[in-house]
C-alpha cells in the first residue's frame, strides 16, 4: 500500500492549481472585452454582455449544483464542469458570429460554477473548523490571484493574437483541469442523508439554529455587494482605462496585475485574521476598503493613480477571499450546507448578474468612471451590516450563549 500525499502537495494538485488556471482564464476575457466589439462589429455595451452571460449561467447553475453536492459528492461537479468549460470554450473560438460568443459563454459560466463549488467543498473537508480560514484565504487568495492575472496574459494575447486565439488557449487550460478532475480520487463524501430526503430541502433555512439567522441573512447581502464589485471593476475598468483614458489592453491587464499581486500577498495575513481574530475582521475591512476604491476610482485619471486604487482594490478582494464562504459554513448545519452555501451564492450571483447590464447603461448615460459612484453606498451598508448586525462564528470568539459546533451542525432538531 503506498504512503498518501502529503496534504500540501494533495490540495496543490487536486485543487490549487485547477484553481489557479480556471479563474486565470476566466480573468483572460476582460480585457478582451473592446476587442471582442471590434472583432463582431458590435458596441461596447453589448460586448459587455458577454460578461452577463457567463454570470446567467453561474446563477442559474448555483441551486442544483448545491444541492447535488449534499446528495452525491464533489467529484461529479468537478468532471462535469470542467468538460463543459472545455467545450464552450473551443466553441467559442470557432464561433462566426457574437450570437454564438454569447450562448458558449452561458454554458461556460455554468461550467465555471459548477467546477468551483466543488472545489469549494473538497478544500473545506480537507482540514478541522478551527483552520478554515487559512485554508479557505489560500484557495480564494489562488483563485482571486489567477482571475487578476489573467487579464495581464489576456491583454497580451489579445494584441497578438485576437480573440480566437485567445479562447483557443483557455479551452487547452480547461482541458488539463478536465484531465486533472478525471483522475481524482474523490476528495470529499457527502454528508448521510435520509434515503427519502428531497434533492433540495425547501426548509433549510429553518434549520439554522436561531441564533445565527440573522447572520446568515446579512451574508446574503454581504455576499451580493461583494459580488456587485468584482464586476463593476471586470467590466468597466476596461471601458474607462481603454476608451475614456484611451490606453492600451496591456496596460488594462497590468492594473488587475496589481491587485492580484496585492490579493496574492494577502493569503497568509487573511487566514491568520480569519482564524485567530474572527471573521468579522475579514468581512468588515474588505467592505471599508470597496467603498474607498469605488469613490477614488473616476478620481484616478493618470497611471500612478488607477495603480493606487487597484491596489485597494487588491486589499479588498484579500481580505474578502473565502470570508462570506467560511463564515456561512460556520453557521449552517453541515447536512445542508450545499443548498445553504449555494442559495447564498445564487443571491450573490444574482447580484453580479445584473450589475454590467445596469453599469452600461450608466457608462452610456454618464461614463465608465461614474459607475464607481453609483454602486458604492453598497459597501458603505455592507460594513454597516457585518459589524452591527451579524454575530461572531468563530469558535473561541463567539459571545456567551452562543450555539456550540455541534449543535449549529445537528440543525434545528424540530425540523425533520
Amino acid at each position: 500500500m503506498q504512503p498518501s500525499r502529503p496534504p500540501l502537495l494533495r490540495a496543490t494538485l487536486s485543487i490549487y492549481l485547477p484553481s489557479m488556471l480556471m479563474s486565470m482564464g476566466q480573468g483572460m476575457i476582460i480585457p478582451a472585452l473592446p476587442a471582442i466589439a471590434r472583432t463582431f462589429n458590435v458596441s461596447e455595451a453589448l460586448a459587455v454582455q458577454v460578461i452577463t452571460s457567463q454570470l446567467l449561467g453561474r446563477t442559474l447553475s448555483m441551486l442544483p449544483t448545491g444541492a447535488i453536492v449534499d446528495r452525491f459528492g464533489v467529484k461529479p461537479l468537478m468532471i462535469g464542469g470542467a468538460a463543459l468549460a472545455t467545450a464552450s470554450t473551443l466553441t467559442a473560438a470557432l464561433a462566426p458570429s457574437f450570437t454564438v460568443i454569447i450562448i458558449t459563454q452561458f454554458f461556460w459560466g455554468i461550467g465555471m460554477s459548477t467546477w468551483m463549488f466543488g472545489r469549494e467543498v473538497a478544500a473545506v473537508d480537507m482540514v478541522q473548523r478551527h483552520q478554515r480560514g487559512r485554508q479557505m484565504s489560500a484557495l480564494m487568495g489562488i483563485g482571486s490571484t489567477g482571475m487578476a492575472f489573467g487579464p495581464a496574459i489576456g491583454g497580451v494575447l489579445t494584441d497578438l493574437v485576437g480573440v480566437r486565439g485567445l479562447f483557443f488557449v483557455y479551452a487547452g487550460m480547461s482541458a488539463v483541469v478536465l484531465l486533472i478532475s478525471l483522475l481524482l480520487r474523490d476528495i470529499s463524501r457527502p454528508p448521510r442523508r435520509r434515503a427519502s430526503a428531497p434533492l433540495f430541502d425547501l426548509r433549510a433555512f429553518a434549520q439554522i439554529h436561531p441564533y445565527f439567522r440573522s447572520t446568515y441573512v446579512v451574508l446574503f447581502y454581504s455576499t451580493f455587494a461583494q459580488m456587485i464589485r468584482g464586476q463593476v471593476t471586470n467590466t468597466m475598468l476596461p471601458l474607462y482605462v481603454q476608451s475614456q483614458l484611451e490606453y492600451s489592453a496591456s496596460l488594462t491587464g497590468l492594473l488587475f496585475t496589481v491587485a492580484g499581486v496585492t490579493t496574492f500577498l494577502m493569503i497568509a495575513p487573511t487566514g491568520i485574521i480569519s482564524d485567530k481574530l474572527g471573521r468579522k475582521w475579514a468581512a468588515g475591512p474588505a467592505a471599508v476598503f470597496s467603498t474607498v476604491a469605488f469613490i477614488a476610482f473616476p478620481l484616478a485619471a493618470n497611471i500612478p493613480m488607477l495603480f493606487g486604487v487597484m491596489f485597494l482594490i487588491g486589499l479588498a478582494n484579500g481580505l474578502a477571499m473565502g470570508a462570506m464562504t467560511i463564515y456561512t459554513y460556520d453557521v449552517v448545519p453541515t447536512h445542508v450546507r450545499g443548498q445553504l452555501q449555494a442559495l447564498r451564492r445564487g443571491v450573490g450571483e444574482l447580484g453580479a448578474l445584473t450589475t454590467p447590464p445596469s453599469a452600461a447603461v450608466i457608462a452610456t448615460a454618464f461614463t465608465p468612471a461614474i459607475a464607481f459612484w453609483f454602486f458604492a453606498p453598497l459597501h458603505v451598508l455592507s460594513a454597516l451590516l457585518i459589524f452591527g448586525v451579524a454575530r461572531e462564528s468563530l469558535q473561541g470568539k463567539r459571545a456567551p450563549g452562543a450555539p456550540s459546533s455541534q449543535e449549529i451542525d445537528e440543525g434545528v432538531s424540530s425540523v425533520r
